[in-house]
């Protein structure tokens, strides 16, 4: 075993959902473990400004891609080489589809699945890419094993988190062997929340979490790593919850 397990050093790490939250917090401490980086959202100037607060931005780049194009992920991604690992921790908006069931539109129930379809296309685009010692992480809300309450407005994007969870076990068969986990964070202080809802989930998280910490996306960028750098691990679901699915 090596002195350091976690090392990433001559590895090319790709994080697609780069520009913000658990995305960012993952390209730093990929980083600074001495991966080769490649960030991959949208927006080139939010991309930009991740790459710069990198421990090593000399060693990163940057790639704007939307990851519902699936033509135009073959074309981002046409040159990034051999690759290692694959991190896919980006949000398609998920608040903006709550609701309750029966008033829910088609257009909504329908969009709620672009976070399955846009790992999806990321995994196809890059399988030719992959080497057959990596990895691939996808992610996955821990409501796909205990679904968030009759008041959440979230019955749907439930449903999208167990697809996620079941696809990602499919593809450690599949792909074998290239492994395939599902990271299942529960609540987590991004910007997703405004800054009154942070607070106000932070106070919950440490009232009520069996660890009584609130949950950082540093927390879920450790996992990530592990599942990157941990040969022996494939097709598990991995809640990184503070215990939220147990408590």
């Amino acid at each position: 075993m090596p002195l350091n397990p976690f090392d990433l050093t001559d590895q090319t790490v790709v994080i697609v959902g780069a520009s913000s939250g658990i995305g960012a917090a993952t390209a730093r401490l990929s980083s600074e473990l001495g991966a080769d980086v490649i960030l991959v959202s949208r927006s080139m100037d939010k991309l930009e400004a991740v790459r710069a607060t990198l421990p090593h931005p000399e060693k990163a780049r940057s790639i704007a891609a939307d990851y519902l194009d699936r033509e135009g992920l073959e074309d981002s991604f046409s040159d990034v080489g051999s690759v290692h690992h694959i991190v896919i921790p980006a949000v398609a908006n998920e608040n903006k589809k709550r609701g309750a069931f029966t008033a829910l539109s088609v257009d909504t129930m329908r969009a709620s699945f672009d976070k399955f379809w846009g790992q999806t296309f990321v995994v196809q685009a890059l399988s030719q890419h992959i080497m057959p010692s990596g990895s691939v992480t996808l992610f996955a809300s821990v409501a796909g094993l205990k679904p968030s309450g009759a008041d959440s407005g979230l019955s749907i994007m439930n449903g999208v988190q167990a697809a996620v969870m079941q696809t990602g076990r499919s593809l450690a068969i599949e792909l074998a062997p290239v492994r395939v986990n599902v990271l299942a964070p529960g609540v987590v202080l991004t910007n997703v929340w405004t800054g009154e809802q942070r607070d106000d989930l932070k106070s919950w998280m440490e009232a009520t979490l069996p660890v009584r910490i609130s949950g950082e996306p540093e927390h879920i960028a450790q996992a990530a790593v592990s599942l990157m750098t941990n040969p022996y691990i494939s097709g598990a679901v991995l809640p990184v919850d503070g215990g939220l699915h147990i408590s």
